[in-house]
This record gives C-alpha cells, structure tokens and sequence, in this order.
C-alpha cells in the first residue's frame, strides 16, 4: 500500500504542474460579447420497457453554462422538460397518441411491436414547434447464457461482472448491453440526469452466425449484496449504433449532450436526440 500511495502522490503531482504549466501557456482570455443564444431545441430520448411499454422522454436544449451534473436533479428536469407537447405514435396498423406521465415523459400502454414494422414519432409542441422521426423496429435477440457476480477490482472498489454469450445471426447487427442497479422510484430525476448506466455497444462484424462471448466489469463501483441489477440486451440499428458510440468515446452524461452545440447523429427532423424501437431481453438478478 504504501508503494501504491507514493505513486499516487506521484502522479497527483506530475497533473498538477502540466494543468499549471499549461496555463502558464495561455494567452489573457478575449472578451466576446453579442453572441446571440441558440434557439432551444426538442431532444427526444426513447425507453422501452421489458412489457414492451414506451416511454417518449421530451427536453428542450439549453446554454452550455446553465447548468451541469451537480445541478439541483429535480430543478433542472422541471427547467428542461417539455410537458405542452401532443405525442402521436403512427404504426402500421394504428395511431396512438401517448400520454404525459409528467417530467417531460410521455408513455404509451399495451403495445405490441412486431419486427420490421416501421413507426413514426410525431411531437406537437405549442411552446417549441413539431418534430418528427421514423424507424423500423429491429428483431429481439436473447442471450444465449448469462451470469453475473460482485467482482472486487483491489482498489477499494466493488463492480458486478457479467459474462455473456450470444448467439448472432446471420444478418448485420449491433448490440447494446446495459447494466443497471435498480434504484427507488422517487430517484427517477436524479437517474435521468446521472443514470449511472454501464453501456456496452457491439458490432458483429466478424461474427456473423457465430457466438459471441466476453466478460465486462460494470460500473458504478458500490455495488453492495443484496442490490437488483438489471442486465438488458438489444439489437440496435446501425445509426443509433454510431450515436451510442460517439456519446461513449467522448463520455459524454446527459447534461452534457442537451447543452452541446456540437452536432451529433440523429435521426429526429427539426430536433436532437433518437427515435428508435427494439425488444430488449431483459435479465434481473439479485447480488450475493
């Protein structure tokens, strides 16, 4: 321990002076005035539930110095959720419009998805405009086994890890894989801010009618026994493949992407965020 403590001090020390000598490099700061703020736009997010329920999350973006993750959860939800909006679900065979839940969560009951069905999201918004956005629901894939179990890392830290295999089919695919603590209900603002979601993404290039097989350790790093973890597997489509990926090679939260001026890939007319349907395979499991 007291090797790995010095090299801790060590390397607080080494970040310390490249932060310092980084700003000794810097020039005064220019002051810029009469920027005009961007206009607020709907960011869609979409949850499907194991019942095969959906769950449409509408925000509105925001500047990017009005609000970060230490942010008050249930003011800046109430600041940035949209709760004007008529949402209307177009199937192949029905229209439903879904009902607001509150929060800027709308939900629609009773379901049923069937694969290569293509639906269209249409939000109305008296306060911020329409937007809408198209996609074809993709096949349930399941795992082929699964386990999970608390993994001790040697740093004070407690992870769960999940091994897996999965049988691909023949046909081009993309996995996500997340892994979830269940939490209490009344946390609901608190995790759509800071979800705490270990996410996985897969490209089955290569893999094409063969199994795939790994073992991942997930965060966060407090799992305790006795904890619900939920493990879910969903087959995605390649372009919500390439905005996961992006959000998770930048590690980029929640706030961040509502407030990001950067453009990232969407598939929403008018808006930000994605439209997608899948039908996850949905594992719980308790800690020991």
């Amino acid at each position: 321990m007291r090797g790995r403590g010095k090299t801790k001090v060590r390397g607080y020390v080494v970040a310390t002076l490249t932060v310092l000598m980084g700003w000794s490099c810097l020039p005064d700061p220019l002051e810029v005035r009469n920027i005009p703020p961007l206009k607020p736009e709907i960011v869609v997010n979409t949850q499907i539930i194991p019942d095969e329920s959906l769950v449409v999350f509408l925000t509105k973006t925001f500047g990017a110095l009005e609000a970060s993750d230490d942010s008050n959860p249930f003011e800046l939800i109430n600041a940035i959720a949209v709760n004007d909006a008529t949402v209307i679900l177009d199937g192949p065979t029905s229209s439903d419009t879904l009902q607001l839940l509150g929060a800027g969560a709308y939900g629609g009951l009773e379901l049923t998805f069937n694969a290569g069905d293509v639906y269209t999201l249409r939000v109305i918004s008296p306060s911020m405009g329409t937007v809408q956005a198209t996609t074809t629901v993709t096949p349930r894939v399941e795992f082929e086994s699964l386990s999970l179990r608390r993994y001790f890392n040697g740093y004070d830290d407690t992870l769960v890890q999940v091994s897996y295999s999965i049988k691909d089919p023949l046909e081009r695919n993309f996995y996500m894989i997340n892994v979830q603590r269940l939490r209490l209900q009344n946390e609901i603002p608190e995790q759509l801010l800071n979800p705490r979601v270990y996410t996985r993404v897969i490209d089955d290039s290569g893999y094409d009618g063969m199994v795939i097989t790994d073992t991942l350790h997930a965060t966060p790093r407090d799992y305790a026994a006795g904890d619900t973890v939920a493990v879910f597997l969903s087959n995605i489509q390649e372009d919500y493949y390439d905005f996961i990926k992006l959000r998770l090679d930048n590690r980029m939260g929640f706030v961040e992407f509502v407030s990001e001026p950067v453009n990232y890939p969407t598939n929403v007319e008018g808006g930000r965020g994605f439209f997608n349907l899948y039908i996850p395979d949905v594992r719980l499991f308790v800690v020991e």
